[in-house]
């Protein structure tokens, strides 16, 4: 059986706690044309201004 390489593809999500914020993230890949499956993880915390620079509305979740 092959397996392919890794995806790696981050998000910008406007939630505090990481296990809602991967929830959040999966919702919003599930919306898309074609669901994906794999290993999540939160790299790090967007900091406030992060937050405002990027322009996210609390809950939001947007391709990085």
């Amino acid at each position: 059986m092959l397996v392919s390489a890794p995806s790696f593809e981050y998000f910008n999500v406007a939630i505090a706690a990481p296990d809602k914020a991967m929830e959040a993230t999966t919702k919003h890949l599930a919306e898309g044309a074609e669901a994906k499956a794999g290993v999540m993880s939160v790299v790090r915390k967007l900091s406030s201004g992060e937050i405002a620079a990027l322009r996210l509305k609390a809950g939001e979740v947007k391709p990085a």
